[in-house]
């Protein structure tokens, strides 16, 4: 609920920090103010707090915790892979992203592109609003370094199977490097990076209760270069001192997340399929739930009324409904 006590269901934009991840952050501010590079003791309770989120982030992942970088948030992490195929100096490099990418991903492509610094392939969803795995392999070419697909599409709730895509480009292809940006399915479906076969996963710690930081999971002997260079902190990979407090709170969202999956996404599904339902009833053919066919994430329901004179702003504040018309970061 928000203050003015209208439904909130936009949490595919952000979602409200749960109580135990805000006094995580709130008692990492008091005890771990110390700069966890330095060898003091208050340094080294901050150290604590920040390798304990870490090891909270590689459970919820599946993977060890020297893969767990963390970083500002979605943008930063899904730049950095990026900037990692530019910075290798690879000749010719060829990179394929499905046409649906968040702008963190398209932009800066399309962006390389434009400068001549890769060639970019775009694969485009079917009428479903899927992407199919024949695509994606048809895309590549030996010089393919990178392949990008989202494992959550944060409008339509479609989940992309990354796991057969990961599989049939490395099958054609053994070196190509393969990302998820996971910011939509963390919480809400299991996420694990071994059955992914991914390289490098993004993490977006508001998008499941947590603060507005993230992580990057990079596998253990994938290249991975750093955007910026200051100090040796996460490995060099990415200098500056951590933020500990907000850390700390990516990891108790994790472990949140970790502990009450299930449940949670039952929940989430009963809800999405409940106000569907009741779109049916009221609106019957004048209501398209998009993509209603394809698997979806259990939270998310995308549809379109088919009323004259019907404006989504008038409808959600008609029913008192905080929600969006689209992607927070195309509005």
């Amino acid at each position: 609920m928000v203050n003015s006590g209208s439904i909130y269901v936009d949490n595919n934009g952000t979602t409200e920090m749960r109580c135990e991840v805000i006094n995580a952050i709130q008692d990492s501010l008091i005890k771990d103010w110390g700069n966890p590079s330095s060898q003091n003791n208050p340094a080294q309770l901050a150290k604590q707090s920040i390798n304990l989120s870490r090891k909270q982030i590689s459970h919820l992942l599946n993977c060890n915790v020297e893969e767990v970088l963390f970083t500002s948030g979605g943008t930063e992490s899904n730049n950095m892979v990026l900037h990692t195929i530019i910075a290798k100096r690879y000749c010719n490099p060829e990179v394929v992203i499905s046409s649906i990418e968040h702008d963190s991903i398209s932009l800066y492509a399309r962006h390389l592109a434009d400068q001549g610094m890769i060639r970019l392939t775009e694969v485009p969803v079917n009428g479903s609003g899927c992407l199919m795995v024949e695509n994606f392999v048809a895309a590549c070419t030996p010089n393919t370094k990178l392949v990008s697909v989202m494992l959550a599409n944060n409008e339509t709730g479609v989940l992309f199977d990354v796991s057969c895509i990961s599989q049939a480009v490395k099958n054609a292809f053994p070196e190509i490097l393969v990302h998820t940006d996971a910011a939509q399915a963390i919480g809400k479906i299991p996420v694990d990076v071994e059955s992914l076969g991914v390289d490098y996963l993004t993490v977006v710690g508001h998008k499941f209760y947590g603060p507005r930081v993230g992580a990057l999971y990079h596998r253990s002997g994938a290249p991975l270069l750093p955007l910026f260079y200051g100090g040796g902190q996460e490995h060099s990979l990415r200098p500056g001192t951590q933020n500990t407090p907000m850390i700390a709170g990516l990891g108790a969202a994790a472990d949140i997340a970790s502990r009450n999956l299930y449940s949670e996404s039952c929940l989430m599904l009963q809800c999405r399929d409940h106000l569907e339902t009741r779109l049916r009833e009221t609106f019957g053919d004048k209501v398209v739930i998009n993509c209603a066919q394809s698997p979806r994430l259990p939270n998310t329901s995308n549809f379109a009324l088919l009323l004259p004179n019907c404006r989504n702003v008038d409808i959600l504040r008609e029913v008192n409904f905080t929600a969006s018309k689209g992607a927070a970061c195309h509005s």
